[in-house]
């Protein structure tokens, strides 16, 4: 398997282009038809290249589509998103390289901006963190989420392309 981020990508926006526009709730078409599955592979792909890789820049790139994928699973139904029950190990296992990253303060200003957006649903991280990594807690718990985190309307055109669901999602952001 390529495990590139190009590689991945493309493999994401496929999965995601094929789920149905008119799913309801308590279908299982995307378990039935291995979404959800394929998705789990995908993103356990993307903590393979996190791992495996020497090159900072892919680090950080895998990084940020785990924690977004982990993110997302939590705060939007499954039947929009073909992700559903991502493997909690490797969801724990990314939360803690984030922590060692914001630690030894290695975030980009991307991330930053997406991990204060991501704390305005901070159970969807404090379930891992809470307890267990205390820099990503305290981070969390420090953003104030009365106000905008993301940069909308100022991304420069064509910064999220071919980045996943996670490009998907701040492009549909921007408004």
């Amino acid at each position: 398997m390529d495990y590139s981020l190009d590689n991945l990508s493309a493999l994401e926006l496929k999965l995601y282009n094929s789920i149905p526009n008119n799913l309801n709730f308590g279908d299982n078409q995307l378990d039935v038809d291995g979404t959800f599955d394929k998705y789990r592979k995908i993103h356990e792909d993307y903590f393979q290249l996190l791992t495996n890789t020497s090159d900072e820049i892919i680090k950080l790139e895998a990084l940020k589509r785990l924690i977004f994928l982990s993110w997302y699973s939590y705060t939007e139904p499954s039947i929009f998103t073909g992700i559903e029950s991502l493997n909690n190990e490797i969801m724990f296992n990314s939360y803690s390289i984030l922590n060692d990253y914001i630690r030894a303060d290695k975030l980009d200003e991307e991330l930053n901006w997406m991990l204060k957006f991501y704390s305005s649903w901070d159970w969807a991280i404090l379930n891992f963190s809470e307890n267990r990594l205390s820099e990503l807690t305290k981070f969390v718990k420090a953003v104030d989420t009365s106000i905008s985190n993301y940069p909308k309307q100022k991304l420069p055109q064509g910064t999220m392309s071919n980045r996943g669901q996670m490009g998907l999602y701040w492009i549909s952001m921007q408004g």
